[in-house]
This record gives C-alpha cells, sequence and structure tokens, in this order.
C-alpha cells in the first residue's frame, strides 16, 4: 500500500513546478511591462514639456512658435537613446494638440478649467502616448486589455505661460496707439499741457514690451 501511493504521488512535485514556473513566468512579464510603460511615461512627458518650453519664447508669429514644437518634437524623437523606445513597435507617441493663444478659444481652459476669472497657464503641447507593450496574452490568465479594444492609451500635457509674438505686440501697440489718437484733449487736458495738440500733435513712443 505505502510503495503504492508513493508512485501514485510521485510527479506532483513536477507539477506544481511546471505551474509555479508558468505562473511566475507571466507576473515578471507583466511586472516588466508596467515597469518599462511608467518608464517611458516619464520620458513623453519630458518631451512634452521640452516641446512647450521651446515654443512659448517670444517669436515673430505664431507661426514660428508652432513650428519650433515640431522641431523640438522631433529632436528629442530623433535622440538616439529615445529613439529605439518608440520605434520598436512596444510604445507609439503623437503630437495630439498645441494650443498657443492664437485665438479666444485656442487654450486649455475649457478641458480644464472654464471659470474666465481663473487665470491659467493653458497654453501648450499635449501628447498621445500608447503603451502597445502592455497588449499582452498572458495564457492561463487571459488578456489584460480590456475588452474595447482601445489599448492602454493616455494623454500626457504641459501647460505654461507664453510670451506674446512680435506680431501680437505690433498688434497691440497699434491698437493702444490709435486709441491715444482718439482721446478727447477737452477731457484729458494733460495732452495739451504736453504739448501734444496741433495738426501734428502725436508721436509713437513705446518700449520694447507689449
Amino acid at each position: 500500500m505505502n510503495k503504492l501511493k508513493k508512485s501514485n504521488t510521485s510527479g506532483f512535485v513536477t507539477a506544481d513546478f511546471v505551474f509555479s514556473f508558468l505562473l511566475a513566468s507571466m507576473m515578471t512579464t507583466l511586472l516588466f511591462g508596467l515597469c518599462f510603460a511608467f518608464t517611458v511615461i516619464e520620458i513623453a512627458q519630458y518631451i512634452s514639456f521640452s516641446a512647450t518650453r521651446a515654443a512659448i519664447p517670444a517669436q515673430k508669429t505664431y507661426a514660428e512658435q508652432r513650428a519650433r514644437v515640431d522641431a523640438k518634437y522631433q529632436q528629442m524623437i530623433s535622440n538616439p537613446v529615445i529613439a529605439p523606445l518608440l520605434t520598436n513597435g512596444w510604445f507609439t507617441l503623437a503630437i495630439r494638440d498645441i494650443r498657443l493663444n492664437e485665438t479666444p478659444t485656442d487654450d486649455f481652459r475649457q478641458d480644464y478649467d472654464n471659470d474666465p476669472q481663473i487665470l491659467l497657464p493653458a497654453a501648450g503641447v499635449r501628447l498621445t502616448l500608447t503603451a502597445n507593450i502592455l497588449n499582452l496574452n498572458l495564457g492561463p490568465l487571459g488578456r489584460i486589455e480590456s475588452e474595447t479594444g482601445n489599448g492602454f492609451s493616455l494623454t500626457l500635457g504641459t501647460l505654461l505661460f507664453r510670451e506674446p509674438s512680435q506680431q501680437e505686440c505690433q498688434r497691440i501697440i497699434q491698437s493702444r496707439y490709435q486709441r491715444i489718437l482718439n482721446l478727447n484733449s477737452a477731457q484729458y487736458p494733460i495732452l495739451g499741457s504736453a504739448g501734444l495738440t496741433g495738426s501734428n500733435p502725436y508721436f509713437p513712443m513705446e518700449d520694447n514690451g507689449c
């Protein structure tokens, strides 16, 4: 009876080992994918910040500010260290949108806070990162992706205060100058005392700010 019992249980340890090894391998794969994804998320966040920081300094036009975003983004993703992470099929990174206050709605205020009384650094660049590495099939544990099949995708953005372009400054200065020309000298006697009356009473004089 004892010999029969031993012969019947002699393979249980092997079966337990195989099952444990497969389970440990699947969990190791999952943890590797998660750790790698979190690392690339930080890299993508830095790319977003760098692209936004390149856009916010004053340039001649809005177009030049936007061009600096594309130039910086391409420079970052082409870096010999970063490029392999984004070209091996594990991750996909793309510019989602660029908003630089060119129009009253060209910002992220409506996305994050629609209160006009609150001043937010609402200009910036948002990226979309898709972690294809997490689209795993762990065998007996099944797939970790959702049933919708949308994958693991997230939006990364950086919002900063943007400096006005030269084009903006000139437009503001011209508008302000025209308003000065339209002032009533009777209502503002300081204009007359300053010698700003006559056939050519006004002259433009602006500093280098807006």
